[in-house]
């Protein structure tokens, strides 16, 4: 009698809940999908896309629109989103995977608890690099070991900071950040310019898109990738994996670059009715599999290969797990 009560409990509140989700509607609103940088770069390219094919898959068809809030590599976005954005699910952002990450890292200005933010879904997993503008007259990783170069970086807390300073210290390189860029299309101008001389956070379907001309004209040469085995886009590029030792630096790397398999990772603000999060989850599961997007995605060079938000939430709780060890160890490289 008492599990015929239970489940008939369960039942009860499952189809309440699923009678407030009919009820739910967005019309009449716009919806914000937030993006920590400047326009023009990788992210941003993303949410766009994903902007434009998210509104028919949400009840009430509502206005979606991308707002760019650049700020120390997407980390003052996150804490935004986690402390003040509305728990509607009328603000959505774009959050890097890497800040994501700052509070396992120790950083006090990561004011905000990543397992606790409702992820709606990841737009794609992708193997970063490093790239080097042609005037720094680089031809390889293994210059680097006799000669310092620049690299331009968002702010600490983004790849484009973090990917150098842990490239350098697991290999051996010499190498200077300089922080400061809205985005990666702003980097990339400071190397045509002659401002730094290299970048990292260069992801393979950004490069496709935006940057394929630059290595085809030689201007951009890749120094090395990310991922556990070289990319068939640079066949003839080292990936860092290769390179490092096992152990402790292996663990590190993969807490590191295992990162970029959460490359587009889309987040909601913490309390949300589950009602809300059910809701976002399976709008973005329409909206990855919409033959129009997935269309488009193709027309502008972008790869597509998404995850569901009930798995993402699950990944990230899974790098709050890793060794207290390594942790440390990522702290020291970093600067934390």
């Amino acid at each position: 009698m008492t599990s015929f009560k239970y489940a008939l409990g369960v039942l009860a509140v499952f189809a309440c809940s699923s009678a407030q989700a009919q009820d739910i509607t967005f019309k009449g609103q716009d919806v914000t999908v937030s993006v920590g940088v400047g326009p023009g770069g990788g992210y941003d390219t993303y949410a766009r896309h994903f902007a434009r094919h998210l509104g028919k898959h949400l009840p009430g068809t509502p206005n979606v629109i991308v707002k760019n809030e650049p700020g120390a590599g997407s980390l003052k976005l996150a804490v935004r989103m986690y402390n003040a954005a509305r728990k509607d699910g009328t603000e959505l952002a774009l959050i890097p995977s890497s800040v994501a990450l700052e509070p396992l890292f120790g950083n006090s200005d990561a004011q905000f608890d990543t397992n606790k933010l409702n992820w709606i879904g990841n737009l794609d997993s992708d193997i970063s690099s490093c790239g080097v503008w042609k005037h720094a007259n680089v031809k390889s990783w293994e210059d680097l070991k006799t000669r310092e170069i620049i690299f331009g970086a968002t702010g600490p807390s983004a790849i484009t900071s973090i990917h150098p300073n842990v490239m350098a210290s697991l290999v051996g390189l010499k190498i200077k950040v300089i922080s400061g860029y809205a985005g990666t299309r702003d980097i990339n101008v400071a190397m045509q310019r002659g401002e730094v001389d290299a970048t990292c956070g260069m992801y393979m379907s950004t490069i496709r898109s935006q940057y394929q001309q630059n290595v085809d004209a030689g201007e951009l040469s890749i120094l090395m990738t990310f991922g556990k085995e070289r990319t068939k886009d640079f066949p003839n590029v080292a990936s860092l994996f290769e390179l490092v030792k096992p152990g402790e630096d292996r663990q590190l790397a993969e807490l590191i670059f295992g990162a970029d398999a959460i490359g587009r990772p889309i987040a909601a603000p913490p309390g949300m009715a589950p009602e809300r999060v059910a809701l976002l989850r399976k709008a973005f599961d329409a909206t990855v599999a919409d033959p129009d997007y997935i269309a488009e995605a193709a027309k502008i060079g972008l790869s597509i290969t998404s995850m569901p938000g009930a798995e993402l939430q699950k990944q990230f709780a899974a790098f709050y797990e890793a060794p207290k060890a390594v942790v440390a160890k990522a702290q020291t490289v970093m600067g934390r």
